[in-house]
């Protein structure tokens, strides 16, 4: 029997596909708004993502040439040239707040707060409540989820001594409150059913962890596919062949992983040191995920494909992602040319060897953005596309991570949700607060508020 009914009025926004063990959001349908509010496009909110990247950029290689709409994008942001007129590049943002603390975690755990957090070796914690949060509060309540914490590695524990910060502040830039962090779940088969189990302990336990989801869910699917019109059959069709393709996905690379395929010996025994002091934490912590070693452009892109799915489907309106904790050590070695890891070669000290390996990490990253601009914009939503309905913050918590300064960060804003322009390098004043941003990112998502943080107003020139 169907779970769906589809009455005269519109189809409701919570409506989902059920079965034994599977709950499926759907995405936005035109039976879901009366035409003529559908025809006027106010049927889809605005959804904000947050994608953070360790270790700062190398500065000489960031800031495009030009100003306004007459800019040159550089090298680091070449990858983002087809996208140019759906992003705006932001000059001249900081955190005043972040000045007095050494190294990466004064810098990280506030980067979407703007304040300053406690200094601490222990768990006594306590930042601000962050931009997404604020969002999630007025939002969330319209969604399954008030929010999505993604992420690359593991929450890290204890002590750093070089600058006497425990290392929990590196794992975390969402903040519920000024004393709850929320951590980033880092493996996908976890979020994913999340997004579209009723109950993810359900599928280690029985017969269903070897059916899709989909299959689940396969009797109300049809029912709703032949009430509604071929449009939407289309939608609905494409929705539900990217969840099975990301289940696919998910499957593929936890199996190769299993078997060490295509792993370097150097790397296979770096892994299994890893992996052995992870089982040691992981049989106190009882967290599985954080044994995850995946291909780190395939696990970053299925993040990115999970957050996109999340917006498509409803199931949260907002979202961040880590590519890497806040002292990411990461091996980019995959990389032609690249010899040393993250945080060595942001200390690159100027030497010429280090900052093109850096160049080349920073770039990576620009990359996988531009991936997931290519993703959100592939998908359909009324007469323009998911990501003309989102805003998408990129970039990192410091300039530069040989200098660790919280100044001038680099920062790009893409997507037009709230109707926000693009095409454009906005440079502020010197020292403007990265507040200003958020407050009108809050702004452009509904959010009735006049001050964020130490926001001095809305940023000038973004709308």
């Amino acid at each position: 029997m169907s779970h769906i009914s589809v009455p005269r009025e519109p189809l409701s926004r919570r409506a989902v596909l059920r079965g034994l063990g599977a709950t499926v959001a759907l995405p936005f349908l035109d039976a879901m708004v009366p035409s003529a509010r559908a025809a006027q496009g106010k049927a889809f909110p605005t959804r904000i993502g947050v994608l953070f990247m360790p270790n700062g950029v190398h500065p000489d290689k960031w800031t495009p040439e030009g100003t306004g709409k007459d800019f040159k994008l550089s090298p680091i942001l070449e990858p983002l040239e087809r996208h140019r007129g759906d992003i705006t590049v932001l000059t001249q943002l900081g955190h005043a707040n972040c000045r007095g603390g050494d190294g990466h975690y004064a810098k990280t755990a506030n980067w979407l707060t703007g304040t300053e957090i406690e200094k601490t070796t222990g768990k006594n914690l306590r930042c601000g409540v962050s931009m997404d949060q604020i969002f999630a509060q007025q939002a969330g309540g319209q969604s399954r989820f008030p929010s999505l914490e993604l992420g690359t590695d593991p929450v890290m524990t204890g002590v750093d001594f070089n600058v006497n910060y425990t290392m929990l502040y590196g794992s975390h830039i969402a903040w519920r409150t000024p004393t709850s962090p929320l951590p980033p779940e880092i493996n996908p088969r976890f979020v994913f059913d999340r997004l579209f189990r009723e109950n993810a302990g359900q599928r280690k336990a029985s017969a269903l962890e070897s059916k899709s989801v989909l299959d689940l869910v396969l009797a109300d699917a049809k029912a709703l596919r032949g009430r509604v019109g071929l449009d939407d059959q289309r939608r609905l069709d494409e929705y539900l062949e990217s969840i099975r393709s990301v289940e696919q996905r998910i499957e593929a690379d936890i199996a190769r992983v299993a078997s060490g395929e295509n792993l370097d010996p150097a790397a296979r025994d770096a892994i299994s040191q890893l992996d052995q002091r992870i089982t040691t934490a992981m049989a106190q912590q009882k967290d599985p995920g954080s044994r995850l070693r995946l291909d780190h452009t395939e696990h970053s892109r299925l993040m990115m494909e999970l957050m996109t799915l999340a917006f498509w489907s409803d199931s949260t309106r907002v979202s961040t992602f880590m590519f890497g904790w806040a002292v990411s050590g990461k091996s980019f070695t995959f990389l032609d040319g690249v010899k040393h890891s993250h945080h060595e070669s942001s200390h690159h000290e100027n030497k010429q060897e280090k900052l093109e390996q850096y160049q080349k990490i920073n770039t990576w990253h620009v990359e996988q953005f531009a991936h997931l601009l290519d993703r959100m914009k592939s998908i359909k939503e009324g007469e323009g596309t998911l990501l003309d309905h989102t805003l998408l913050l990129f970039g990192s918590s410091m300039r530069d991570g040989n200098a660790h300064s919280p100044k001038n960060l680099p920062l790009v804003l893409a997507g037009h949700g709230g109707g926000l322009q693009g095409g454009r390098h906005l440079v502020s004043d010197t020292d403007t607060p990265m507040c200003n941003l958020f407050l009108s990112m809050l702004q452009l998502g509904g959010v009735k508020a006049d001050r964020f943080g130490d926001s001095t107003g809305a940023l000038k020139g973004l709308v």
